[in-house]
């Protein structure tokens, strides 16, 4: 297949198992350093903060800094998140790299109010909060700006991954319940940074990386961030291959001493061939052929068969970025402005393994009938300050926010079926051509802008009021093959509040309570149903949290709260018409821990219990039922040690569990619980003056067959009733890495 980017790369990799055995003498190592700024409070917090890496000889992330003081969150611009009245996490930089992560989807799954629901694909997927699924582009941000959420996202130049649990929509305009996702990009270092890191992933998938920083000009003007990555060989799954390539850089071009221009722009391409496909099930509840109705037990995923020979997709993405960020002086004001434009090609050339019987007979198709093109154009604007008015001190914001988001479709399908097997032996079937697609036509288009003001009224030391509110447009249009006009939706001046009381009686506790309603765009319908591509009415969601927030020392945050939210509840039932037929309720309780339990142990995780639940659905059937996929219990934590007297040696553990998930609406089938885990060390040391780490790891290492992802097949657009893939098996994880 032609690459529009070389192939050429050095086989130097091969020889990593070497490297990685090889002695080396343990040398002093200092500490990472990492400028990571205290809690602010008072006046600390009226002037941004710009996180840079200060690595220096140290070895990158060999400190395990898994704490994180401050989130971006929209207009509110860097905000604490000990203050914060809403649940914020974390993963930092430390994290993504220790953890040896490749994809985001392996990053959120270390948190447990996340869910990754997969759909045309292990990579194209959508992630969801607290039990609500999200959409194509309003959950999903990168520096804030609206990206598309469902195609693949590289995280090797990723600083951190913030996520806000629970309703968002006034702060970051119309959105579901499931949260909001902010990819936060690498920036440039203060000192020069080279780190060059050969990677390897069983069976035989190499990887090169190589990761440039600094500042060059009279008293460094400009800053730079380059990121280049290239990996390609055999995943984990016989007879499979994957290629991923990444292009990004990053540039701070400073004006002045308070005024900085951020460009960031990235080419990625990810494909992957011959892992396991789909396995749609409960085909008798739409169909009158199949008789499916349960959820068979998870196969192995290395199976043959499950997938086929140059099955899979091919995901093409381009980035940029562009923001202006201007400090005015000590007068405690900050005001941003940003742009981004993405083009998201999707080649869902993937494997659908439809079940027609309980015994497990099934029909393989190959390629999705899913939006293969996406682009986005999102923009944001945020004035920021704190005034004293009236002797009350002020957190104010005003802003603005929104996206323009197209999407193309095939105007013929390019489904085909392969032939029939059985999942006691599953088939290698013989290659059949992918048909004409007929060419692209715009199916859809989604536009929205949101007005934004905020307040955060501090009564006195230990009293605040915080009020968000948002105007927003939006507007909504589907297309059919021929160009004609399906549906249309529009809304002016639609009101979303967030209102919160909070509470701090010592500088080390907050506690909070918060009210939040927003409108959003509602679904769109998938091309297998009647009314293909169409947007229904907007959605209306509200959400209460109550929380308490805790730092009993200066690098460790303990969060717990209870929260309900309800949203409108769509799906394509017997009459093959997408439509609401009831509204979701989640309601439950997350605990989190997040920072330095002991100076020389890490902590990032917890569990949350979540109760969903399907609503005034009108049927016996289904009504009060358990949401497809949504775990009542799951748990997620992760451990780094890493004490001094091992001289750079240090361990990690991972532990990840959850209970059993509804795999139908009517409730007669269910996946099993399941608990994973992934157990690490890596070596930091000096060699040649120069900071080298090796890190080897084990992901499910006691080869669990699970179901990662099940979820409505409706809605993430599989040809059936439910769809399900399965989680990955045991992998080995192994790096070298030298900073120049």
């Amino acid at each position: 297949m032609t690459r529009t980017i070389s192939r050429l790369r050095s086989r130097t990799t091969a020889a990593l198992p070497v490297l990685l055995a090889a002695a080396l003498t343990p040398a002093a190592i200092a500490e990472a350093q990492t400028s990571t700024a205290p809690s602010l409070t008072g006046a600390q917090a009226a002037r941004p903060v710009e996180r840079i890496l200060v690595r220096g000889r140290a070895p990158y992330a060999a400190r395990a800094q898994y704490h994180a003081d401050t989130a971006q969150l929209g207009p509110l611009g860097p905000t604490p998140i000990l203050t914060t009245p809403m649940s914020v996490t974390v993963l930092t930089q430390d994290l993504l790299v220790n953890q040896q992560l490749r994809t985001l989807n392996d990053a959120l799954r270390d948190l447990p109010s996340v869910e990754v629901r997969d759909q045309q694909g292990l990579e194209v997927s959508r992630p969801q909060s607290l039990g609500f699924q999200g959409t194509i582009t309003e959950n999903t941000r990168l520096d804030g700006l609206n990206i598309i959420g469902t195609t693949a996202i590289p995280i090797e130049n990723l600083e951190s991954v913030q996520v806000l649990n629970g309703l968002g929509g006034a702060l970051f305009g119309p959105e579901t319940p499931a949260g909001v996702f902010d990819y936060i990009l690498k920036r440039p270092t203060d000192t020069p940074l080279l780190r060059l890191v050969g990677s390897y992933a069983s069976d035989g998938l190499f990887t090169e990386e190589a990761d440039t920083g600094g500042r060059a000009g009279q008293d460094g003007w400009l800053g730079y961030r380059v990121d280049l990555v290239h990996g390609e060989g055999e995943s984990w799954a016989s007879g499979s291959f994957a290629d991923r390539t990444l292009g990004s850089a990053d540039l701070d071009i400073h004006v002045d001493a308070d005024t900085v221009i951020q460009v960031d722009g990235s080419h990625y391409d990810d494909s992957g061939y011959g892992l396991p496909g789909s396995i749609v099930y409960d085909g008798a509840s739409t169909s009158s052929t199949s008789r499916s109705t349960v959820l068979p037990p998870a196969p192995d995923p290395t199976t043959r068969g499950l997938g086929q020979p140059g099955a899979g997709t091919d995901l093409i993405t381009d980035t940029g970025l562009v923001k202006i960020i201007h400090d005015f002086g000590g007068s405690g004001w900050r005001l941003e402005l940003g742009g981004l434009y993405q083009d998201a090609q999707r080649n869902l050339f993937g494997i659908t393994n439809t079940l027609t019987n309980d015994l497990g007979g099934y029909t393989t198709t190959k390629n999705f009938t899913a939006v293969p093109h996406f682009t986005d154009g999102s923009n944001e604007v945020s004035l920021t300050g704190h005034p004293t008015i009236l002797g009350f001190r002020n957190d104010l914001s005003l802003g603005t926010n929104g996206f323009i988001n197209d999407q193309y479709s095939y105007r013929n399908s390019i489904q085909v079926t392969l032939g029939r097997s059985n999942l006691a032996d599953p088939a290698i079937f013989p290659y059949v051509p992918t048909p004409a697609n007929g060419g692209q036509y715009l199916s859809g288009v989604l536009h929205q802008q949101s007005i934004i003001e905020g307040d955060t009224l501090h009564v006195d030391r230990h009293w605040a009021v915080q009020a968000v509110f948002s105007e927003s447009f939006l507007g909504s249009t589907s297309y059919n093959t021929k160009d004609a006009v399906t549906s249309t939706g529009k809304a002016n001046g639609a009101f979303s509040p967030t209102v919160s009381l909070i509470w701090t009686p010592t500088a080390r506790i907050t506690g909070y309570f918060t009210y939040a309603s927003s409108v959003e765009e509602s679904d769109q319908a998938p091309a297998t149903a009647i009314n293909a591509n169409a947007f229904l009415a907007p959605y209306h969601d509200e959400m209460l949290q109550a929380g308490i927030k805790y730092a009993p020392v200066d690098k460790l945050l303990l969060t717990a709260d209870a929260f309900r939210m309800t949203r409108p509840y769509a799906t394509t039932p017997t009459d093959n018409i997408f439509q609401v037929i009831g509204q979701q309720r989640d309601q439950g309780f997350e605990v989190f821990a997040q920072g330095d339990l002991l100076p020389a142990l890490s902590v990032l995780g917890g569990f949350t219990y979540l109760d969903a639940r399907l609503l005034g659905s009108g049927s016996p059937a289904t009504e009060g039922g358990m949401i497809v996929g949504v775990p009542e219990w799951k748990s997620d934590a992760t451990l780094d040690w890493h004490p001094g007297l091992l001289h750079g040696v240090a361990f990690t553990g991972s532990a990840h569990y959850e209970s059993e998930r509804a795999a139908t609406d009517t409730g007669n089938s269910f996946a099993p619980r399941y608990v994973t885990f992934d157990i690490g060390v890596r070596y930091a040391a000096s060699v040649l003056r120069h900071a080298m780490v090796a890190r080897l790891a084990a992901v499910n290492v006691t080869d669990r067959h699970y179901y990662s992802s099940i979820a409505d097949g409706n809605i993430v657009g599989s040809p059936g009733a439910n769809t399900a893939y399965s989680g990955a098996p045991r992998t080995v994880l192994a790096s070298i890495e030298f900073d120049l």
